[in-house]
Parts: C-alpha cells; structure tokens; sequence
C-alpha cells in the first residue's frame, strides 16, 4: 500500500521541523536534551495537523532511543503491556509516543504510572486539548508540557517547498500554487501535503492551476469544531473583543464561529455577555440580545448570519458596565464562607394568620410612602453596612439610576 506523503516526508531530526521556533532555541529544553542526550517526559499540546507526533519522532530518532508509537484510542492494553516488557529489556531508556494522551483511559494509566515513576518508559505524548484540563494529574506531573503554535501561511509554504525538493511528483506544483494551497489550509501542515498527494494522483501529468486547486478546495480548511480548545479560544476572542469595543475582532471571531454553526454555544456566550459585561450601562441592549439570539435560532443557516453580526456590532458600540456582575459575585463569595445569617424579622413571611406571634411584624409597605420608598433594614444585622453594589459612574444610564435613588432617599 502507498504511503501517505505526509508519512514519506516526515522529518527525521529536529533540525528539520517546521516553525516552532520558541521549542528548538539553542537554550530551549529540548536542544538541551538532544546536546546532553538526556531523556525526560514530554506533552506536545497543539491543534491537529501542526507537528506534535513528527517532533516526538524526530527527537526520539535525535536521542537515538528505542520508541514505538501507541494510540491511546485504538490500541489495547495487552499492547501497552507488550511494550513495558520490552522497555524493561532496554539499557538504553525507552520511549512511548502516547498519541491521543488526553483519551487514556484509567485502566491504561494505572498500568503506566508505577514504570514513568520508576524511569522504566519515557514518554513524548501529544493531545489536541489542555493539558491542564484533560490530561490525569498525576501522569502531568510527570512531564514537561510544551504548546506548539499555529503555523504561519509562510511555514506551511516553507514546509512545502523543502518537503517537495527531496522527491521526485508526476505533477509539477509552481510556487504561486503552492502559496494558494498554504493560504487554504490555514496552518495545517499535513493537510497541505495530503491535498498535493492527492492533486499528484488524480491530475498525473496535467498542469496544475488556480481553477483546479478552486474545484479541489472549495472552501478553506478551518480549525475549529464545536468542540476542543481551539474553538474555546474563539469564543474567549470574541467575547474579549466585544468587552474591548472592537468590532472589527468579533466580527471576524464571530465569523469563525459561524462557520462552525454552532447557533447554541454562540448564542449562551452573547446573552451572558450582555448581562455580564454590559448590564446596567445599557439593559435595554440585554433583551435585544435574546431577541436577536431568538430570531437567529428561527431563521437558522444561512441568514443568521446577518442577525448575529448586526446585534454583535451594536454590544461593541454599547457603554460596558460589570457592576451587577461584581456585586452578585461578592454575595455568593459572603454566603459561600457562611455569612448566612438570620433575616430580620419584620421582612419574613407574614402571609400566614400567626405570623404576629412569632414576632414577624413591623414591615413598611414600600407604595404607601412616597415615590415608593421607606427606609428600613433588609440586610440582616450581621451585614448592614455591607455595600455588594457599587455604582460604575463612568456609565451616564447608570449614574442617572443612581442618583434617582439617592434623591429619594433624602
């Protein structure tokens, strides 16, 4: 069977890695570990497609140690159990390349711990999640955890220019076309030498031009699902751009996020939002967030797209405020460490014919005073100068709602 030429073109020593540059520094870990032939465990975390299993190969062939890959989804136990025996006959270290880390299952783990505790196996491990929010705790302490970012349109580029002049293609790909498919594969590395592979197979001999790598690519590979830490990162883009009034950022973290067409996630992230970073400032806006959200959820794809771009605008150009935000989370942290104290009295349920006799009287009716009010104790006496909120005055609505109260209370 062919191989894949992602497989054939997989580098074999760090020095030819693509991109990554913050990872092979001449002080960096990892050329430290090549220079000193020293063997540590290892996480790669990073999108699909970016180089995390090429990097584990080519430092592992760096430290002339013996590996093998495992997969942490498909491969069994009794496999896991196979490569420890042989590890155990190794004088030279031994290195499990752990793909999928994040999809261990505890079963598996228990096997693993007592031999990396022990230095019997090493491993370089790679995961497309957090680390620190999926990975066992305790196989995390045993590692260095490196993020590997995003390749670049240019390193992709690269990574294509250097990969094709070692091999010999029925196809000719000129560096116009090679840019074109970098641009659309957004960083994905093995996508790009996956859609050459194909392009060499199917168009032998053919001129390959801009119309053939349009019907071939019909739109550009996205990285993002509606799951993982990369579309949790643009949900926090967006959100931080529209906090930020940057509507020219959510707009385009907006638009990715469309392309995903997860309405659902899209629409709970706004409508917090609104409550959350808008409020007070402008609490008209919040109902038409949930509108807004309500009429995308009606119409669906694609015309939703011009509903979220119009309210998503509009909650950039809003005044922010996060009063209502803080003082509630300054009462759930009071009640959370216990300050739950008695209520007074006279507020308490009286709507019972014996509710004089437990002394639950003295309540002052708020609309027989004037404009409404009445001062009196709501708070209970243990926090009755307690003041969870506080008023943002850079804010004209809410200054303005601000100082109604304090005229009535004069």
């Amino acid at each position: 069977m062919k191989q894949p030429l992602a497989l054939i073109l997989r580098p074999k020593t760090i020095s030819q890695i693509i991109g990554q540059s913050h990872l092979f520094s001449q002080n960096s870990v990892i050329n430290r570990m090549v220079k000193t032939q020293s063997l540590y465990s290892l996480i790669f975390y990073g999108v699909p497609g970016i180089g995390k299993t090429s990097i584990a190969l080519a430092l592992a062939n760096d430290l002339n140690i013996p590996r093998i890959i495992y997969n942490a989804v498909v491969d069994k136990k009794e496999q896991l159990m196979n490569i420890i025996d042989l590890a155990k006959r190794s004088d030279k270290g031994y290195v499990i390349i752990l793909e999928e880390v994040h999809r261990l299952n505890r079963d598996k783990q228990d096997i693993l711990l007592p031999f990396l505790e022990n230095g019997t196996i090493h491993i370089f491990a790679t995961t497309t999640e957090n680390p620190y929010f999926t990975i066992n705790p305790a196989i995390r302490s045993r590692c260095q955890i490196f993020e590997l970012v995003s390749l670049s349109k240019n390193d992709v580029f690269e990574g294509l220019k250097k990969g094709l002049s070692t091999i010999k293609l029925n196809t000719e790909f000129n560096d116009e076309i090679l840019q074109m498919i970098a641009e659309q594969t957004n960083g994905d590395l093995r996508s790009a030498l996956n859609i050459i592979d194909m392009l060499n197979a199917l168009y032998a001999n053919e001129v390959i031009d801009k119309n053939t790598i349009k019907d071939v690519m019909q739109q550009s590979y996205v990285l993002s699902a509606d799951y993982g830490d990369e579309y949790h990162d643009i949900k926090s883009a967006m959100h931080k751009s529209l906090l930020g009034s940057d509507p020219n950022a959510a707009i385009y973290y907006l638009a990715r996020l469309l392309v995903v067409g997860d309405i659902e996630s899209l629409c709970r992230r706004l409508i917090a939002m609104a409550y959350e970073d808008i409020g007070l400032a402008n609490p008209q806006l919040c109902s038409r967030v949930i509108a807004a959200c309500n009429a995308a959820k009606e119409v669906g794809f694609p015309e939703c797209k011009q509903i979220f771009a119009a309210i998503v605008i509009e909650m950039c150009l809003s005044p922010k405020s996060n009063s209502a935000y803080l003082a509630i989370m300054d009462a759930l942290e009071d009640v959370k460490n216990g300050k739950t104290y008695s209520i007074p009295k006279h507020i308490k349920d009286q709507s019972y014919n014996s509710a004089s006799k437990l002394g639950r009287t003295g309540y002052k009716y708020p609309h027989d005073f004037k404009n409404a009010y009445v001062k009196q104790q709501y708070l209970p006496n243990e926090l009755i100068n307690k003041k969870y909120y506080k008023v943002n005055i850079n804010n004209p609505l809410e200054s303005k709602m601000n100082e109604y109260l304090n005229s009535i209370k004069k």
